[in-house]
């Protein structure tokens, strides 16, 4: 009978490229946020959530930790309606939060909105809202709504919205005296 042989023990280093380590943990920190952003979807809604492939995904997602971290619960990071408004965007989001709605609008870093004007006009049945300065507006240069919106301009972002106490909640998080 033959004595067995073990075969012998190799050990195999494996060199993981920092580039790899680096995308695996911007991963794991955004993963929270892209499964959140579904679960207040309808079924309907979550066809329209905003793509990692759109341009203002990266700021989108920024934005809505910003508020996380803040006490907002983002429900829903959809694609906006009013990504064509302004000429040069980056692109535009949809927020569904548990206090209320609002696009945000993105224009690339460094451009910001600090040279927009918006002027507003009350109509018979609601407001219509123009626009001089930079950025430049879509060529009708006018968006109307039936209720009165509200614009709160952060930099490279510009978010519309229609309910006053959201305006002010998000004022007090985003623009703090």
């Amino acid at each position: 009978m033959r004595p067995s042989t073990m075969p012998e023990r190799t050990t195999v280093k494996v060199r993981i490229p920092a580039v790899f380590l680096v995308s695996a943990f911007a991963w794991l920190l955004t993963t929270p946020l892209l499964l959140a952003q579904s679960v207040g979807c309808s079924p309907e809604e979550t066809a329209a959530l905003l793509s990692p492939a759109d341009p203002a995904y990266d700021d989108a997602i920024e934005l809505a930790r910003t508020l996380s971290e803040h006490g907002f619960t983002i429900n829903c990071v959809l694609t906006s309606k009013l990504g064509g408004l302004f000429n040069g965007l980056e692109g535009a989001a949809l927020f569904r939060t548990t206090d209320g709605d609002f696009d945000a609008l993105f224009l690339p870093k460094p451009k910001t909105f600090a040279d927009l004007k918006i002027v507003e006009r009350q109509l018979k049945k609601g407001f219509a809202y123009f626009f001089a300065g930079k950025p430049r507006s879509w060529s009708a240069n006018r968006l109307e709504s039936v209720r009165r919106e509200y614009f709160i301009n952060r930099g490279s972002q510009l978010l519309v919205l229609s309910d006053d106490p959201l305006r002010t909640k998000l004022e007090s998080v985003l623009n703090p005296q």
